[in-house]
């Protein structure tokens, strides 16, 4: 067994050897230290900074888009009460109401002549028949928040002039008075 155990020195020494001749052959580098932030090395420094405005400006993006989404939730979370809602509903049907009689006092049979709830006409009053009878000129004037329409029934000329005054703008409407009969 002695000689077993030499051996297994001889071939560790053998070996030992082998990588001592082998190591020696080896080539190493020098260690060099590089930065992986473009910050420090300065390759691909644009590219780098572009990301970091990049994230940057989105991030403010989405707060604001957040800020924007929450106004616009809590401005219809306001105008969406049942208040608000009667107060819409009532405002269109009084402004029906006014457009139909003024289209009434426009286009009316004789000038004056209004309806009743039941759409039966009603006659023209005594001042109003005093302008000439059945087709006469006649003008009227109906204001409202501010606005202000006049209107001039020409029967000479086969015209009706509206003119519209508010606080956003004027208007002057001219529609020919024959060609709305049916």
């Amino acid at each position: 067994m002695k000689n077993l155990s030499n051996k297994n020195i001889l071939i560790l020494l053998i070996l030992t050897i082998l990588v001592a001749l082998w190591a020696r052959n080896s080539i190493s580098g020098d260690l060099v230290y590089k930065f992986k932030s473009p910050s420090f090395n300065g390759v691909g420094t644009s590219a780098h900074f572009l990301t970091i405005e990049n994230q940057e400006f989105t991030r403010k993006a989405e707060i604001e888009s957040k800020r924007i989404a929450a106004e616009k939730a809590e401005e219809s979370k306001r105008n969406n009460t049942n208040f608000k809602k009667f107060l819409d509903n009532f405002e269109s049907r009084v402004y029906a109401e006014f457009s139909k009689q003024l289209a009434d006092a426009l286009f009316g049979e004789v000038c004056g002549t209004t309806y009743n709830s039941d759409g039966a006409s009603v006659p023209p009053t005594a001042q109003v028949a005093d302008g000439g009878g059945n087709a006469s000129n006649c003008t009227g004037t109906m204001t409202f928040n501010g606005t202000t329409m006049t209107y001039t029934k020409d029967v000479e000329n086969d015209q009706v002039v509206l003119q519209i005054d508010g606080p956003d703008g004027n208007e002057t409407i001219t529609l020919p008075l024959n060609d709305f009969q049916f």
